[in-house]
């Protein structure tokens, strides 16, 4: 294919002068440096053809496949180089000189700080992503959260409002992106609200916008947030404690894709897709008159319920791993191990934050810990007698001391889940990156050192 050629290039030059611009080449995707063409010989020039692994020639004649040339660059103001090389030019090869050459030597310097830039741009993309959750995924292999994800990949490709269900901190608004992510409006923009953060007034001017002059410090137009996602995807957050008058306003505009600022007198149509979610129970609002029955219906097409952390315990040492994980690139700390005691306090814990808790318990961790070990102690978590006593009742009996006497068994069979588990999830990225260590950092958002040192350790 055409696209897949790459333009041969030979510079003709003293690598005193040439260097910079040899060096602004040979970045450029495209191009294949094929050598240095030095009458004189210049020792600079044998010194930068071994630098950049380049044949250094004296006569056009000398150099291997000198008919496959497509530029040659002269970066002299000799004759006798001139000369030569109108003597010697293959056919169909373009020379470039004087302010040919001057321009290519701009622009290839102009492309290399370009990529500087870029590579900034990117590094600065993904921090924004990090912070913003934009990247993250769900983790953890139980059959509940297996359906849930099965339930998000059929429901991407549609564009159908989603309800999602399930108690503070089970990760909803991850549910949310992910929803957005595996469907095909993942470029453009996803907008999230918190119905709770803002009262009704506040939350009709931040939605539907307005127009100056329609209230008290309204001094310029504005464009709502429905505008905004216009194409994309809004997540309303807690849409249960969203007040009666924004519902019906809410319900009209899925109605008819129509918005209407405040204080104007004409309306727009946006494609949004909504996904609303809620910790509270929606059916039982409806029948206390405090959520609009037909805006339940609307919402209820697609439902999905996330199971809270507590159901779903086999998890456990997967999202223990990944936050812990996300906790040494945030904190630049090394973490070697949990011990027994600690995991043994996590498992028999309700978590009746859920996995949000479980994040900043272990973020928390990390940073207490000594020697590089997770401890007990280290977990802001206490159980109480009775959660203590139902987690003895769910768990199968330990093997007595004369068969297990230091818990040799047990530590080694987690050693190998958690190695298997990270070693999955390394080759997972690295064919998601077709093999990139670069974009595989990126996408799993581990520093490249880190991921270089892990494949090395999995002999990846």
């Amino acid at each position: 294919m055409w696209k897949d050629a790459k333009v041969k290039v030979l510079v003709a030059g003293p690598g005193k002068t040439c260097g910079p611009f040899l060096s602004a080449v040979q970045d450029v995707h495209g191009v294949e440096l094929i050598g240095l063409l030095d009458l004189h010989t210049d020792p600079s020039s044998l010194a930068l053809a071994k630098e950049l692994s380049l044949s250094l020639v004296a006569r056009l004649d000398d150099l291997a496949y000198a008919s496959d040339l497509s530029v040659i660059v002269n970066t002299t103001g000799d004759e006798r180089v001139a000369r030569h090389i109108e003597a010697c030019c293959p056919e169909g090869a373009v020379v470039l000189s004087g302010p040919g050459a001057r321009f290519v030597r701009l622009l290839t310097l102009a492309l290399r700080k370009g990529n500087v830039y870029r590579d900034k741009l990117m590094a600065t993309e993904r921090e924004i992503e990090k912070r913003a959750g934009l990247g993250e995924r769900m983790v953890g292999k139980s059959p509940a959260l297996r359906e849930v994800a099965e339930l998000i990949e059929r429901v991407a490709q549609t564009p159908t409002t989603v309800l999602l269900l399930g108690e503070t901190g089970v990760g909803k608004d991850l549910a949310a992106r992910s929803i957005h992510q595996a469907s095909h409006l993942k470029n453009r923009p996803f907008i999230a609200v918190n119905c709770t953060a803002l009262t009704a007034t506040l939350m009709e001017s931040e939605l539907f916008g307005y127009r100056r002059g329609s209230f008290t410090g309204a001094e310029c137009d504005r464009a709502g947030l429905l505008e905004e996602a216009n194409g994309g995807t809004l997540f309303l957050d807690e849409i249960g404690d969203m007040s009666g008058e924004m519902q019906a306003k809410l319900l009209r505009f899925l109605q008819t894709g129509e918005v209407r600022r405040v204080g104007a007198t004409t309306t727009q149509t946006v494609n949004v897709r909504v996904i609303a979610a809620t910790n509270r129970d929606l059916e039982a609002a409806v029948e206390r008159n405090e959520f609009r029955r037909d805006l339940f219906y609307r919402f209820n097409t697609f439902t999905i319920t996330l199971p809270p952390l507590r159901e779903r315990t086999e998890d456990l040492p997967y999202l223990t791993y990944h936050f812990i994980t996300k906790s040494e690139a945030k904190l630049n700390k090394k973490i070697s191990s949990i011990d027994e005691a600690a995991l043994a306090l996590m498992k028999s814990y309700r978590w009746p934050g859920n996995v949000r808790e479980l994040e900043n318990v272990i973020e928390r961790a990390v940073i207490l810990c000594q020697g590089g070990v997770i401890r007990g102690e280290d977990l802001a978590i206490r159980c109480t007698p009775g959660q203590a006593r139902a987690s003895a009742e769910e768990c199968p009996p330990s093997a007595s001391p004369a068969e297990q006497p230091d818990g040799t068994a047990y530590t080694s069979r987690r050693h190998q889940i958690m190695a298997t588990f990270e070693r999955k999830e390394l080759e997972r990225f690295l064919r998601q990156a077709g093999g990139n260590v670069s974009e595989a950092a990126r996408i799993s958002g581990i520093p490249r050192r880190t991921l270089y040192r892990k494949m090395k350790r999995f002999g990846l």
